[in-house]
């Protein structure tokens, strides 16, 4: 009779509390419920990484992740929304929309998944040390980020600008023009 090995029971036991937190994240009204959900699936995405033998990945997870994003998304919420407000109802064609795209775009990611060589099979991969992530990742030849890395920087920037001009108020013009 084989045994189970408690490393494959650990991850499919997170991988489903991963996944239910990532539909919360989504399905849930309340949009700070939204947040505490999403903490949830950030956590159990660090947990996968430590199963890995991947230690920098997972910390940089709990890190950057749990500690900045999250924190950032909370406060953003507490200080611009009103958490007594009621909700807009979405539609049932919306949401049948919705579900539609999301069975799409999966039986899609499922097929692309099967045509790569070895199908779902992973392989045992050595990670790299930590000087060689940060040299890829800022090294601007062929085998670099260093592109991807500023695209993203700047991205968050307009998003972070965005963010802030939506939610600045009426109010806030008049006290500038003043």
């Amino acid at each position: 009779m084989d045994f189970i090995p408690i490393k494959d029971i650990l991850f499919y036991a997170v991988s489903i509390v991963m996944v239910a937190a990532a539909l919360l994240t989504v399905v849930v009204k309340n949009i700070l419920h939204s947040a505490v959900a999403l903490i949830a699936a950030f956590f159990c995405t660090a947990i996968l990484y430590f199963l890995l033998s991947a230690e920098f990945i997972a910390v940089a997870q709990v890190m950057v992740y749990i500690g900045g994003v999250i924190v950032f998304v909370v406060f953003t919420i507490l200080l611009t929304s009103r958490l007594g407000e009621r909700t807009l109802e979405v539609s049932t064609k919306r949401k049948l929309l919705a579900a539609f795209f999301a069975a799409a775009i999966t039986i899609l990611a499922i097929v692309l998944l099967r045509e790569m060589h070895g199908g779902f099979m992973l392989q045992q991969t050595e990670y790299a040390s930590l000087d060689a992530i940060g040299k890829r990742l800022l090294s601007p030849g062929d085998d670099g980020f260093l592109l991807p890395f500023e695209a993203i920087s700047v991205l968050l920037l307009i998003s972070l600008i965005g963010a802030v001009s939506i939610a600045r108020t009426p109010h806030d013009d008049k006290t500038e023009a003043k």
